[in-house]
C-alpha cells in the first residue's frame, strides 16, 4: 500500500477552509478507508497545533483528535531514530524550516509521498515526491 505524510500546510488548508481543502480531505478519506497509510511528524503535529491554538485550544484540540479519527499516524522523534539526523541534514542543505524538514524526513524515510501546500522549499530535495494541494 503505497502513503502520504501531511505536511502542516497541507492540513492547515483544510483546517483554515482554504484552497485544495477538498484534496486534503479526499486523501485523508483514503487513508480513514485503508486504501492508503497516512502518517503526520510529531513536530508537524505540534506547528499545526500552536497555529491553531492562537484560535482556540478547542479547535486545537478537536483537530488533533480528527486527525486520529482518520488514521492518520503520528511519527515520533526520539534520540535512536535516524529521523531527526536525516531532518537536520535537510536543514543544514536546504532554505526550509526545521517543520518542514522533518516533514520531508518523515516522507523519505517512510517512502511516502509528501502532501504540501505551494511550498516550493522542497523542490530540489533529492528522491522526495510531493503533491502539492
Amino acid at each position: 500500500m503505497q502513503g502520504v505524510v501531511f505536511d502542516s500546510q497541507s492540513l492547515l488548508k483544510l483546517y483554515l477552509g482554504e484552497t485544495g481543502a477538498d484534496e486534503v480531505v479526499r486523501l485523508l478519506r483514503e487513508v480513514e478507508q485503508g486504501r492508503l497509510d497516512g502518517w503526520i511528524n510529531v513536530v508537524n503535529l505540534a506547528e499545526i497545533y500552536y497555529i491553531l491554538h492562537r484560535k482556540s485550544r478547542e479547535v486545537a484540540e478537536e483537530k488533533k483528535e480528527s486527525l486520529r479519527s482518520y488514521g492518520v499516524k503520528v511519527v515520533p522523534v526520539n534520540a535512536v531514530s535516524p529521523l531527526w539526523k536525516r531532518a537536520a541534514s535537510l536543514k543544514a542543505e536546504h532554505s526550509m524550516s526545521l517543520a518542514d524538514a522533518f516533514a520531508a524526513a518523515t516522507a523519505l524515510e517512510l517512502g511516502a509521498k509528501l502532501v504540501t501546500g505551494a511550498d516550493v522549499d522542497f523542490d530540489g530535495v533529492r528522491a522526495l515526491r510531493v503533491e502539492r494541494v
